[in-house]
């Protein structure tokens, strides 16, 4: 098992990724959003990963960050960019007008999942509705959100236990 990384190393991983994520966005490459992994650094969770419990954090982490305004700005910018890589307005709760081809869902309800999970966990409340109303789009049309045998949807749309 792996031990967490700290809240700082934690912090740095993050950041690099938003900056990852600020340079594709700008760069119009949204297929680096979907061909990347970055889940467990940019959308922090309180569940272990593949990599153990090294970017879970525990009720403890969860209090310090809630409490660190850079991290939250960040956390929402990540959030921001990562539907934009899917072609929506996360602020307008809309798709995006005139998007790239790359700009579209890409199969990815896990992410989705640790994505609105993560902005449950810090309480970012208007975003997890507009992540609920896109989830629920993308199921309106037919979109799978089963992941390794578990549909994810109940979880989106549901408040943490």
């Amino acid at each position: 098992m792996n031990d967490f990384v700290g809240v700082q190393a934690l912090k740095a991983k993050h950041i690099e990724q938003v900056a990852l994520f600020d340079s594709w966005s700008l760069d119009r490459k949204w297929g680096e959003f979907h061909r990347n992994h970055y889940d467990w650094w940019a959308f922090p969770i309180d569940k272990p990963s593949s990599f153990g419990f090294k970017y879970t954090v525990t009720a403890e982490v969860l209090a310090e960050l809630q409490n660190d305004a850079e991290f939250i700005g960040s956390l929402q910018k990540a959030a921001k960019l990562l539907f934009l890589s899917w072609g929506w307005d996360i602020h307008k709760r809309d798709f995006v007008d005139d998007p790239d081809p790359d700009q579209a869902w890409a199969d990815w309800p896990i992410r989705l999942a640790k994505c609105n999970r993560s902005l449950k966990l810090f309480e970012l409340s208007e975003l997890v509705e507009s992540t609920v109303i896109y989830s629920t789009w993308l199921l309106d049309r037919g979109e799978s959100f089963s992941y390794n045998g578990r549909d994810l949807y109940p979880e989106i749309i549901e408040p943490l236990s």
